[in-house]
């Protein structure tokens, strides 16, 4: 399922590139890339850790989630 993101979003990795399942919550900084119907986003974490990732290693995090 692909689902749609936006800026300022809270999602969590659950599908990353590396193997490495990092559960924590991201906010969606902005949109770099999309290539090959995949968008790319620069998300940044509660530390200021940023990464890039695809739509298809996210999913929104939970209504109730806090930054």
């Amino acid at each position: 399922m692909n689902n749609s993101f936006h800026i300022g979003q809270l999602v969590r990795i659950t599908r990353p590139s590396s193997g490495y399942a990092d559960h924590r919550i991201y906010c969606i900084v902005c949109m770099v890339a999309q290539e090959k119907g995949r968008q790319i986003f620069r998300v940044k974490n509660t530390v200021g850790a940023e990464r890039l990732v695809t739509s298809d290693e996210i999913e929104p995090a939970a209504l109730t989630a806090v930054p």
